[in-house]
């Protein structure tokens, strides 16, 4: 019997110049006309020659990790005759899935991302870091203190595995909740290079804005089992689909609940898109079987498995 297969997308973060340097160039120019109708920017261009800090950008980094793991994804499928049983995203990659599950156009994928990117920048600087090996329930709790005390914002924003959690808010709220971090013995806080705060209440108007920009867009149900980032879930109609969408913005990624729910699949969990960082948060939910498109010969390693 066929085992199960899961694909997931990663977010903002898998960045990087040349990420497109190793897929075919038949396929980037069979796509090419799609990227340069979708956008008023050379986005190839960018993702080949840079700048660094062009690419850095949010409104640029979303459509740039979309088309990079939508194009690896299109890779694959052209080396092997695989089909995913579910397919989700962290973040920004929940966009990747919606495109994989044919409710979404690339185009207009990349333009809703683009924007999506542009809100987000506009909202109140903020800051993020990731907290390892420190219970979840300790962190909400600085999080509670910090936030009612300084009345700023703070809280998770991804809850990726049972020994990490990324928190977000106000630049100065994050900084003194790490700062009681370190006190009660917890070593390991690492600051994102982001200047924007994302899944916490500073994304707000972003939601806002993205509520009324997300209801001109034509979205279809997934014809893939997909899993919602806000409530590891999949949705029931469009209308769910959608505020699904806008509540990512403001709320916690749920990706360690998402990883326990391939982990009782038994699944064959594939990371499709220009980073290993999935494949590192899967193998801490306890994933057994994990591959990524980064790995050399990952199509080999990948047949092995199948």
């Amino acid at each position: 019997m066929p085992r199960h297969i899961s694909f997931v997308f990663p977010g903002q973060g898998s960045q990087s110049l040349g990420m497109i340097d190793n897929i075919d160039n038949s396929l980037i120019n069979q796509f090419r006309p799609i990227v340069e109708s979708s956008l008023d920017f050379d986005l190839l261009d960018i993702v080949m020659n840079g700048p660094v800090e062009k690419l850095n950008q949010s409104s640029i980094t979303q459509p740039a990790v979309l088309l990079t793991s939508y194009l690896l994804y299109q890779d694959l499928m052209n080396s092997m005759d695989i089909k995913p049983d579910i397919i989700c995203g962290h973040s920004l990659g929940e966009y990747t899935a919606l495109v994989v599950g044919n409710s979404l156009e690339l185009e207009e994928a990349l333009k809703l991302v683009y924007k999506r990117g542009l809100f987000m920048e506009e909202c109140l600087e903020g800051s993020m870091y990731a907290i390892l090996n420190c219970e979840l329930e300790t962190i909400s709790k600085f999080c509670e203190e910090v936030s009612k005390k300084s009345n700023m914002v703070v809280s998770p924003a991804n809850i990726n595995s049972p020994n990490q959690t990324v928190i977000a808010g106000n630049i100065d709220a994050v900084g003194e909740v790490v700062t009681l971090l370190n006190n009660h013995g917890v070593k390991r806080c690492i600051k994102l290079q982001v200047s924007v705060a994302s899944h916490c209440e500073l994304m707000s108007e972003a939601a806002i804005k993205f509520k009324n920009y997300i209801g001109m867009i034509n979205l279809k149900m997934p014809d893939i089992k997909l899993i919602h980032n806000y409530n590891a879930k999949t949705s029931n109609d469009i209308d769910e689909l959608k505020l699904n969408m806008i509540n990512q913005l403001i709320h916690p990624v749920q990706w360690a609940k998402t990883m326990e729910y391939l982990h009782k699949k038994n699944s064959i969990v594939i990371e499709c898109g220009p980073s290993k960082v999935l494949s590192g948060i899967a193998k801490s939910n306890n994933i057994a079987d994990i591959i990524s498109t980064s790995m050399d010969n990952y199509v080999d390693k990948l047949k092995d498995l199948i």
